[in-house]
């Protein structure tokens, strides 16, 4: 199927709305503004693609949803034109793919490639990570978020750029509001909230 068709504005949107949640049809054609009929064929179009997946759920309630749709799994369509390569491909990602696609949405181009160093550096120990984000509003030091599952020390280390220009790179366990963060790597979604202080900061030096 011919992946370009499927990227429409009103699917798009139920895409988008799939991110965080998986919903009904209904849910979705309320979300949209649009009718069931229109949204349960999008949906239609979308499953044969891949790109969602539908959840029969039995035994609901009466005008409960007996289906749910959500996204199918990881993937990114790419398209490529630079210099002399012209390509396009729909990609599965891995774990390590997504985080280098989330650096490279990351709104602060001039740190992507420290961010890319930095990820390759701590990669070996993702296993370990359940919760990887940049803050957005800094970038002297580059401050990386992080809560691990088990003992993790991460210790503070410079990045040299190939212009010669050199980032620091430190970690800290309190996280700030959601707004000061851009996620990297989340695989259950809901991250900790605690609240910065001052007092407690852990800039470090070790996780535990």
């Amino acid at each position: 199927m011919d992946h370009e068709t499927l990227f429409t504005a009103s699917k798009w949107h139920i895409l988008k709305q799939l991110e965080t949640q998986p919903r009904s049809p209904l849910e979705l054609a309320r979300i949209c503004g649009t009718s069931i009929a229109n949204v349960s064929q999008q949906l239609r179009l979308l499953e044969m693609a891949g790109l969602v997946k539908a959840q029969r759920i039995s035994n609901r309630d009466k005008d409960k949803p007996r289906v749910l749709y959500s996204l199918a799994g990881n993937l990114s369509y790419l398209i490529s034109t630079s210099g002399s390569f012209v390509d396009k491909k729909v990609l599965a990602l891995s774990d390590y793919n997504k985080i280098i696609m989330r650096i490279w949405f990351f709104e602060r181009p001039e740190l992507h490639y420290a961010l890319e160093k930095a990820f390759w550096k701590i990669e070996e120990n993702l296993d370990k990570i359940s919760f990887l984000a940049v803050d957005k509003t800094q970038t002297t030091p580059i401050t990386l978020y992080v809560r691990t599952t088990g003992k993790l020390e991460l210790r503070p280390f410079t990045i040299t750029e190939p212009s010669g220009l050199t980032r620091q790179i430190v970690f800290d366990t309190q996280l700030p509001s959601a707004q000061q963060m851009h996620v990297l790597h989340d695989p259950i979604s809901t991250p900790p909230r605690v609240p910065k202080d001052n007092t407690q900061q852990q800039r470090y030096g070790g996780v535990q």
